[in-house]
C-alpha cells in the first residue's frame, strides 16, 4: 500500500508524543493509534487503526521475508520462528496478518506480568552481538544499514526493527518460561518412534462410493425432504459490488529486443542491439517520469479519500481522471462472485504480498461496513509499477436457495449420504466375514477371492514412505502399526470416497546405526515440541480469555 502521510498538524503531535514514549507500534490505550484515527481492531486496552494494523502486521512480516531476499538466512529463520508461532494455523492471508498482530499484543501485555522486559538497549546489543554477520563471522555494520534502509517503503525505521528485535527476545524468554522444563514420557515417545519406523506389508479390499452411488435413485418426495431439513446448506454465493480506480500503464510501447538470424552479419546485428538499448533506456525514463505523476495523483487521491471518511470517493476520483487522463481508469463493476470477478481484478498482479497471493481473495476477506471507510476501502500495488484503490459498494450476503434452485445440489447430497452408508454397512459385513476365514486359518487373499473381492497388495514401507499411486497409505499404515501381523484390523480405513480392509501381512523393524544417540535425539526433539505445544495453548488461552471478557474485537477474515 502507498504509505500517506495525513495533513492534520495535532494529529502528528500525537504520533511524536506516542514515539518519544517509545510506542514505536504506535499502539495507544482505550483509542486509535494514529493514521486516520478509524478503529480496526481492539486487543484488550489496544486500539489499532488501518494503518496501525498494516505497520505491525504486513508490514513487519515483509520486512522479515526481506532478511531472506538479501540472503541473510540466519537471522531469517529466527524471526520465521517468531512469526510462525504467533500466526497460527490461518487459513488466509488475512488470517495470518490478525493472528501475528493480536498475539504481538497478548504476548507483550503477558510477559510484562510475568516481569519479562527487553529494552532497547538489550535489542541493540542482540544486533551487534548476534545478527547480520558478515564473513569473518563478526557484526557487519554496512549489511545492517543497507537492510534498515529497504525498511523505508514498508513504513518502518531502525527503532521498529529494534522494537521487533526486542519482541522476539521476550517471545524466547515467554517460550522457554512457559513451555520449558517439561519432559515427554520416555517410553510413549520411543514406542511412538518405533511404530513409525515399522516397515509394514499388507493387503487390502477396498470398497468405493461411486459403485453405492450409482445403485441409488431417491424420489422426488425424499429429495425435498432432505432439503427441508438441510436448506441453510444450499444458499447462493456472496456478492460485491465495488468501485475502483487503477493506474497501471500499458507495456505495449516498450521497444522489443531483436532476435538476430544465426547467419547475420555480426556488425547489423549489434548495431540493431546498440538502437534497442537506446530507444528502451529513453523509453524507460519517460516510463518512470509518467509513472512518478501518477503516483503523485493516486496518492492525492487516496489522501482526500481518507481525509473525507470516504465522502469525496467520486469527486476525488473525477479530480485525478481529469488530471491524468486515460491512464487513470474509473471502473463501477455488477455484482459478482469469488468465481467470476472481472477479468481485469484477476489479471492483476499484487506487489508486496507472498508469490499467488489474488487481489480477488483479499478484498473478498475484508468485513463489509458502509459506516466506517477502512472497512470498504483499501488501495494496492499493482502490476509492474500501477495502484489501485477499490471501494466496496455493496456486499449482497448469501441467500437461502428456493428448492428448485437447489434441487439438483440436494439430490447428489442425499445419494452421497446413502452411499456412504451403504458403503460402510458393506465394509463392516465384509470384515467380518474375512476375520471369521482368518481365524479359521483361512488365507485372506483366499477368502477374499471366494467373496469376489478385489485384493490390493502393498509391499512394505514405512511412515515416511508411503506408495505415491495409493491415495490412503498413510491411514492404511495409521492402522496397521497397532494391528499384529496376519490379522485383521479392527478398525476400518475410511475416506470420502471409500472404505477399506486392512489385513497385515508382515511388521518388521530394522535397527541401523546409534539407537542410543537416536534416542537421545529423539527425546530432546519430543521436548522441544512439547515446549512449543504448551506455549500455544498458553497464548490461545489469553485471546479466549480476552474474547470472553469483550475486550477482543477483530475485523472479519475469510
Amino acid at each position: 500500500m502507498i504509505e500517506n502521510m495525513r495533513k492534520y498538524t495535532g494529529l502528528m503531535v500525537v504520533v511524536l508524543v506516542l514515539l518519544a514514549a517509545g510506542l514505536v507500534l504506535t499502539m495507544k490505550p482505550g483509542g486509535s493509534g494514529g493514521g486516520a484515527g478509524n478503529q480496526f481492531m481492539q486487543v484488550n486496552d489496544i486500539a489499532l487503526d488501518q494503518n496501525d494494523f498494516s505497520k505491525a502486521g504486513k508490514n513487519t512480516i515483509l520486512a522479515i521475508e526481506r532478511l531472506a531476499q538479501l540472503q541473510n538466512y540466519n537471522d531469517y529463520f529466527k524471526f520465521r520462528e517468531f512469526v510462525g508461532t504467533l500466526t497460527g494455523n490461518a487459513t488466509s492471508e488475512t488470517q495470518s496478518q490478525l493472528n501475528f498482530v493480536t498475539n504481538r499484543i497478548l504476548l507483550k501485555q503477558a510477559a510484562e506480568k510475568l516481569g519479562l522486559y527487553s529494552a532497547p538497549e538489550a535489542a541493540q546489543k542482540y544486533i551487534l552481538d548476534t545478527m547480520f554477520k558478515g564473513r569473518d563471522g563478526s557484526h557487519d555494520p554496512e549489511l545492517y544499514s543497507s537492510y534498515i534502509a529497504s525498511l523505508g517503503n514498508r513504513g518502518l525505521k531502525e527503532k521498529d526493527f529494534q522494537q521487533l528485535v526486542a519482541e522476539y527476545i521476550v517471545f524466547t524468554k515467554t517460550r522457554d518460561l512457559i513451555g520449558g522444563g517439561l519432559t515427554p514420557s520416555k517410553a510413549i515417545t520411543i514406542s511412538e518412534d518405533k511404530l513409525s519406523r515399522q516397515d509394514i506389508g499388507m493387503n487390502v479390499v477396498s470398497f468405493k462410493l461411486t459403485d453405492f452411488e450409482k445403485t441409488i435413485t431417491p424420489s422426488e418426495d425424499e429429495i425435498k425432504s432432505y432439503w427441508e431439513t438441510h436448506k441453510n446448506k444450499y444458499k447462493t454465493e456472496r456478492k460485491l459490488k465495488l468501485t475502483y480506480v487503477l493506474t497501471n500503464l500499458e507495456d505495449s510501447s516498450e521497444p522489443k529486443r531483436p532476435t538476430p538470424a544465426a547467419d547475420a552479419d555480426p556488425t547489423e546485428a549489434s548495431k540493431k542491439n546498440l538502437e534497442y538499448q537506446e530507444k528502451h533506456v529513453k523509453w524507460t525514463e519517460q516510463r518512470k517520469s509518467h509513472t512518478k505523476i501518477l503516483t503523485k495523483i493516486f496518492s492525492d487521491f487516496v489522501d482526500q479519500v481518507q481525509d473525507s471518511e470516504g465522502k469525496d470517493f467520486d469527486q476525488a476520483a473525477a479530480a485525478a481522471k481529469e488530471e491524468a487522463g486515460e491512464d487513470f481508469t474509473i471502473v463501477k463493476t455488477e455484482a459478482f462472485t469469488i468465481d467470476n470477478a472481472p477479468e481485469e481484478l484477476k489479471r492483476l498482479s499484487l506487489k508486496n504480498y507472498p508469490q499467488g497471493t489474488q487481489l480477488v481473495s483479499l478484498i473478498f476477506a475484508k468485513q463489509f461496513n458502509p459506516d466506517d471507510i477502512y472497512h470498504n476501502f483499501d488501495n494496492f500495488t499493482v502490476g509492474r509499477d500501477g495502484n489501485i484503490a477499490i471501494r466496496l459498494d455493496e456486499d449482497v450476503q448469501p441467500q437461502v436457495k428456493t428448492y428448485a434452485e437447489a434441487a439438483d445440489d440436494a439430490k447428489a447430497d442425499l445419494i452421497a449420504k446413502r452411499g456412504v452408508e451403504a458403503m460402510i454397512t458393506a465394509a463392516k459385513d465384509a470384515k467380518t466375514t474375512l476375520t471369521a476365514a482368518v481365524s479359521d486359518s483361512k488365507s485372506f487373499v483366499d477368502a477374499a477371492k471366494e467373496a469376489k473381492f478385489t485384493v490390493t497388495e502393498l509391499t512394505p514401507f514405512n511412515a515416511t514412505t508411503p506408495p505415491a499411486d495409493v491415495a490412503n497409505a498413510a491411514d492404511f499404515f495409521r492402522i496397521a502399526q497397532t494391528t499384529a501381523p496376519k490379522t485383521v484390523a479392527n478398525k476400518l480405513s475410511t475416506s470420502d470416497d471409500s472404505a477399506s480392509i486392512i489385513y497385515v501381512t508382515t511388521r518388521t523393524l530394522t535397527v541401523q546405526g546409534d539407537e542410543a544417540l537416536k534416542e537421545t535425539q529423539l527425546l530432546e526433539q519430543a521436548a522441544n515440541d512439547l515446549k512449543y505445544w504448551v506455549f500455544n495453548a498458553w497464548i490461545n488461552g489469553l485471546k479466549e480469555q480476552a474474547n470472553a471478557n469483550g475486550q477482543l474485537k477483530l475485523p472479519n477474515a475469510q
